[in-house]
């Protein structure tokens, strides 16, 4: 993994671009944090829906998955501390 400084994208950029679409991610690196440019695949045809669109599956929630998605929850509580 190579670590380019702010400077050396402002010279370089269409260069560190292009290899970051290629799929090699480039990483910059300013004041101590690392940023990263990579490829993203969009998702075409993802509907998007209005606030509250789900609220009526949540009205009487299934046993099962509400115990899946506590679990979950406490889960990404841990992986976050």
């Amino acid at each position: 993994m190579k670590l380019h400084t702010v400077t050396q994208l402002k010279a370089a950029a269409g260069e560190i671009l292009d290899r970051a679409l290629s799929g090699k991610p480039q990483y910059i690196v300013r004041g101590g944090a690392i940023a990263v440019i990579s490829k993203v695949e969009v998702l075409a045809g993802v509907v998007e829906h209005p606030a509250g669109h789900f609220a009526d599956a949540y009205v009487k929630p299934d046993a099962e998955r509400l115990s899946l998605e506590k679990g979950m929850a406490k889960t990404k509580q841990k992986l976050e501390r």
